[in-house]
C-alpha cells in the first residue's frame, strides 16, 4: 500500500518512519482484508482507497491497493487507515499527513 497525490503544485508529508504496507495489518487466520481510510480535516485533504492492476516481469497480474490523497489546502490531517476482515476483525492505525507547497 503506498500514497498517490492528486494535486499539482502540492506534496505531502506522511508522519510515519515508513510507507503504509501490508504488514500493518495481519489476519490470523488468513481472511482477505477490506480497507477503510478516514481524514480529520476533509478541509485539508480528501482521502480515499485506490486500486491499481499491473503485471510484473514474469506476466502475472496483481493488485496494490493505495491511499489517493487529493490536497485542497496547506495544513495538517490525522489519517485513521482500518482493515476489516469482514468477521469481526477490525484494526486501525493512524498518523498524521501534511500537505506543503512545492
Amino acid at each position: 500500500m503506498y500514497f498517490a497525490v492528486n494535486t499539482p503544485g502540492m506534496y505531502v508529508v506522511v508522519g510515519i518512519d515508513e510507507k503504509p504496507d501490508r504488514s500493518w495489518f495481519i489476519d490470523d487466520d488468513g481472511d482477505s482484508l477490506s480497507y477503510t481510510v478516514t481524514s480529520s480535516k476533509s478541509d485539508v485533504v480528501d482521502v480515499m482507497i485506490g486500486r491499481e492492476s499491473n503485471t510484473d516481469l514474469d506476466g502475472q497480474l496483481y493488485t496494490d491497493t493505495r491511499i489517493l490523497v487529493t490536497a485542497k489546502t496547506l495544513g495538517t490531517s490525522v489519517i485513521t487507515l482500518t482493515a476489516n476482515d469482514g468477521k469481526g476483525g477490525i484494526q486501525s492505525v493512524t498518523f498524521d499527513l501534511q500537505v506543503i507547497q512545492s
